[in-house]
């Protein structure tokens, strides 16, 4: 088994590859040179994973999800895809006439494609949901039999068997419900048959639980990032270290690391300003250590979270979150977890949002630009040296003393490890 270039896992559609695939935890796709047209991607929690027909249709590459595996047999798959796709009916499909589920789904893709009000993530989100979800399971549903019972016996009952959570499930009902109230509000549908439904008349959803991180559960944190394959960790090491935001970390280059400070592009950045973050001595061991690990396993890349093409995606950078999660909690807890602790060492409050690059009122931006950047690196060398008390050593024992003091040869904590 092998990695190719692009990030795909490569090797054989058996079952014995297919295990080690997702048990190894970091490649998200994977195929079989023998059967091009066949791909696998992980589903979060990597014990499964989607089966999708990759066909080039009327020029553009086309991902149809056919099923879910270990539930099919990947065995009678590859039999059966020579006749499979001597039957498929390419071109088939009618556009422009709202006919049918399908169609209207198509429709509202393109009109949110370029809606720039929306976010690119959202409409990223939109457009996975539809394409792996709602099109396979729907879209060859009439729209005057769309009802509540189509939604419940033709979207949520067979995602349930297919194991995905209740809360998913109503991600997806919602997305499908926004699809029809949209066509309905510009009078596009004469009515909107989803209208009142809600996904827990046809399954119990759990009530929200408290997500949560607290200074208590660091210890369990620092034990599940230990556990994880060292692109995994470092993503969240990074964000636990900085409270930076997913996104603009799984984007960071290696030019972004410039001697004493971590530039974050304003490109990257939430609110669109550069964001330059003081690099301590502990980062700086941390940045060159993983630098040496890629060089080394990876090869020469231009991102530290490469993927198939520029950086791993939004959401496969969530979907690795799933790794380090030992309790609710969401990648923005690191960053919220990282403001309380700061707090709590008494660190102040304009520094504390210079940190996690809020924006300023105007008076205060207008404060001494040398004066935040030093307050910025004393609370991050205070912050850091927080973290290896409690025992973020174990996160990496490879440049990290694995006491937070060492006293022998005459070295103490500032003279050894990462500080």
């Amino acid at each position: 088994m092998s990695m190719a270039a692009s990030g795909v896992e490569v090797g054989k559609l058996n079952d014995a590859a297919l295990r080690r695939w997702l048990r190894a935890g970091v490649i998200r796709d994977y195929r079989d040179p023998q059967f091009p047209e066949i791909r696998l991607r992980a589903a979060a929690g990597r014990t499964r994973a989607s089966v999708h027909l990759v066909l080039n249709e009327n020029g553009r590459t086309v991902w149809q999800k056919i099923g879910t595996w270990p539930n099919m047999c990947i065995k009678t798959l590859c039999a059966d895809l020579p006749v499979m796709l001597a039957k498929r009916n390419v071109g088939g499909m009618v556009t422009g006439q709202f006919d049918s589920v399908g169609s209207l789904l198509e429709w509202y893709q393109e009109h949110i494609a370029t809606n720039t009000t929306y976010s690119k993530s959202w409409r990223s989100n939109i457009k996975s949901m539809i394409k792996c979800h709602l099109l396979p399971r729907l879209a060859d549903v009439r729209l005057h039999n769309v009802s509540f019972i189509t939604v419940d016996g033709g979207l949520v009952k067979p995602m349930l068997v297919e194991g995905f959570s209740p809360q998913y499930i109503r991600e997806a009902v919602n997305k499908l419900k926004a699809v029809f109230a949209a066509a309905s509000k510009l009078r596009l549908i004469s009515a909107n048959p989803l209208a009142g439904y809600r996904v827990t008349y046809s399954i119990k959803v759990a009530d929200v639980v408290d997500t949560r991180l607290f200074e208590s559960d660091l210890a369990a944190l620092f034990t599940r990032l230990s556990g994880v394959a060292m692109p995994v960790q470092m993503l969240f090491v990074l964000m636990m270290m900085f409270g930076t935001r997913i996104n603009e970390t799984r984007l960071a280059r290696w030019e972004h690391f410039a001697g004493d400070y971590w530039v974050i592009p304003a490109s990257n950045a939430k609110n669109k300003q550069e964001h330059r973050i003081p690099m301590t001595d502990s980062a700086k061991a941390l940045i060159q250590h993983y630098r040496k690990w890629q060089l080394k396993h990876v090869g020469k890349r231009s991102f530290l979270f490469p993927g198939n093409v520029g950086a791993i995606s939004i959401r496969s950078a969530h979907e690795w979150h799933t790794q380090i999660r030992f309790k609710h909690f969401t990648s923005h807890d690191l960053r919220r977890l990282f403001r309380t602790i700061v707090a709590d060492l008494g660190v102040d409050t304009m520094i504390g949002e210079r940190l996690l690059n809020h924006a300023l009122p105007v008076l205060l931006r207008k404060y001494v630009k040398s004066t935040l950047d030093k307050g910025m690196s004393q609370a991050l060398d205070q912050y850091h040296q927080y973290l290896i008390y409690r025992g973020f050593s174990s996160v990496a024992p490879e440049i990290l003393p694995r006491s937070p003091v060492e006293s022998e040869n005459g070295q103490t904590k500032s003279a050894s490890g990462w500080l």
